[in-house]
């Protein structure tokens, strides 16, 4: 029976995590949501890059081409969509911004998917 409570109680901060993140009760919920979701993508990313890094033999041009992602990452949400949510007010820059990076992330972690797929 302990063991039981104690994982009901384990479990309960994701529980209330996770809820707070569907139910966007003000926007400093959307911006830590946001920054979940940012570090999930970024923790998936990480993961299969290093599975196609590890079963590649051009590891080189992998590592431009992932380069070249970043920067273009870096340049769109933190340059201009970043410039044209300065506009906005207290915590909307950096919910627009992080919105920004954490589609760009999925985007391509769904492509580097389908190299594995190939």
């Amino acid at each position: 029976m302990k063991k039981i409570i104690y994982l009901v109680f384990l479990l309960l901060p994701a529980t209330s995590f996770s809820e707070a993140c569907i139910s966007g009760m003000n926007v400093y919920d959307d911006l830590s949501c946001t920054l979940h979701d940012l570090d999930k993508s970024k923790k998936d990313l990480n993961a299969i890059y290093q599975k196609i890094y590890a079963s590649t033999q051009y590891k080189d041009e992998l590592e431009k081409s992932q380069k070249a992602w970043l920067n273009y990452r870096e340049k769109q949400c933190n340059g201009y969509i970043a410039a044209e949510a300065s506009q906005s007010q207290g915590a909307g820059p950096g919910l627009i911004t992080n919105d920004c990076l954490v589609t760009i992330t999925k985007q391509r972690v769904d492509y580097l998917k389908t190299l594995l797929e190939k």
